[in-house]
């Protein structure tokens, strides 16, 4: 069989699917109002993994013939090292610097990886408006959190307007 891997994928969704089945089964909860209960959305989340799940098997088994063919395209490390530096930083910083600031180093630094990903060589000038574009998109964010939704994001003042 060509597809094996698409069957193993398939039977590992299928697993993830009687996990979720396991842990919905111990929800426990009235339906409310509408008829659904707390436990709904992970039953449905694990009926269409195993649905899924079934599809890539059957699929797998039904074509003598490879499904796809892998890409060929050399691994770009230093790019993924970029974006994973500002996935740990951001990790690390936001209650230390505060949610904008900590977010507008996480863009810099992931926009940073995705250009070296594209051999592209990106510039303080360039990765200084990727900061500021990442405040930009950031700041707005904490404000609707914060004021809006009434949830607590780490700030930079006491105030927590930043």
């Amino acid at each position: 069989m060509k597809n094996r891997g698409f069957a193993a994928i398939g039977a590992g969704v299928l697993a993830i699917a009687a996990l979720m089945a396991l842990g919905a089964a111990q929800i426990g909860g009235d339906a409310g109002y509408g008829g659904v209960g707390p436990a709904f959305l992970p039953w449905l989340v694990s009926g269409a993994l195993a649905v899924l799940g079934a599809a890539l098997i059957v699929s797998a088994l039904r074509h003598a013939a490879p499904l796809v063919e892998a890409p060929a395209f050399p691994p770009r490390w230093r790019a993924m090292a970029w974006v994973s530096l500002g996935l740990l930083a951001n990790a690390a910083l936001i209650e230390h610097v505060g949610f904008v600031a900590s977010c507008a180093l996480l863009f810099a630094l992931g926009a940073r990886g995705f250009r070296i990903g594209q051999d592209q060589t990106p510039s303080r000038t360039v990765t200084l408006r990727d900061a500021a574009l990442g405040a930009a998109i950031s700041a707005p964010v904490f404000w609707i959190f914060t004021k809006v939704l009434g949830l607590t994001l780490p700030a930079l003042t006491r105030g927590g307007w930043i």
